[in-house]
């Protein structure tokens, strides 16, 4: 008689209290899990972007950003035009014209 109300309670979508402790157990252990796998995964993305950091702090320590870039210009050709106008305005001011052209050129070889 006992199966014959437990069948009862299932079909009319009724549970009984053991049911809904298991399944209140079983939520919090999926939430407990969860909770811990994403703070396993923070911590790991957090030592992650610390060592990151600290290499890429390290590298910059040491490049010789001058020196790179005197390499760099020196193997260069900039073309600069500039044209300088003034022009009178009404009240017997100048006021400059500027027009400019820049033009990289590839480097010479020899």
């Amino acid at each position: 008689m006992a199966d014959d109300t437990k069948r009862d309670d299932r079909q009319t979508g009724e549970s009984s209290e053991s049911d809904t402790r298991s399944d209140h157990g079983l939520s919090d252990r999926v939430r407990r899990a969860m909770a811990a796998g994403l703070g396993v995964a923070s911590r790991s993305k957090d030592d992650l972007v610390r060592a990151a950091t600290s290499e890429i702090g390290s590298w910059l320590d040491r490049l010789d950003v001058q020196g790179e870039l005197a390499k760099v210009l020196s193997k260069m050709v900039v073309e600069v035009k500039a044209e300088i106008r003034f022009r009178p305005k009404e009240d017997g001011t100048l006021t400059p014209e500027i027009t400019s052209d820049v033009k990289m050129k590839p480097p010479v070889k020899p």
